[in-house]
């Protein structure tokens, strides 16, 4: 989960060496969640500070891992910012969004749009990913796990 204000992936973007006290408790934690996960603390830790950064700019949303990686969720919901806007991504009208979720409240609507107003790309990527699951590309994948009804 790497981007920058615009969402673009900064993965080429070098890194810079930086010292931190931390808390005892708290490195063991970044260790443990490391080796759980097969990461290096460094990239954890990294990851837990971005997605730190963007809750803080954007309130309501919040992080849960999925199939698919970490992905951008709407707070109370469990939604994912790209399911909820990937019928909206021109027009982006809160109104349309509220009649199509009647569910969410407005602030979980604002709470979306900001998000994808600072990280588009990475919410397009996710939708054009989720297109791209076609039973055809599915089969083509994993031959025999999808059969179609014709």
């Amino acid at each position: 989960m790497t981007g920058d204000r615009k969402g673009k992936r900064r993965t080429a973007e070098p890194r810079v060496l930086t010292t931190m006290r931390l808390r005892a408790s708290l490195r063991r934690d970044l260790e443990a969640t490391a080796a759980r996960n097969r990461r290096s603390v460094a990239d954890v830790a990294q990851e837990l500070l971005e997605e730190a950064l963007r809750m803080r700019e954007c309130p309501g949303v919040y992080f849960a891992e999925e199939a698919s990686g970490r992905t951008a969720k709407i707070g109370g919901t469990g939604l994912a910012v790209w399911e909820v806007l990937r019928d909206f991504t021109k027009d982006q009208d809160p109104e349309r969004i509220r009649k199509a979720f009647p569910q969410l409240s407005r602030a979980q609507v604002t709470a979306a749009l900001m998000y994808y107003k600072r990280y588009r790309d990475e919410v397009q990527s996710k939708i054009g990913a989720n297109a791209a699951l076609t039973p055809e590309a599915v089969e083509k994948r994993y031959p025999g796990l999808v059969r179609s009804a014709r």
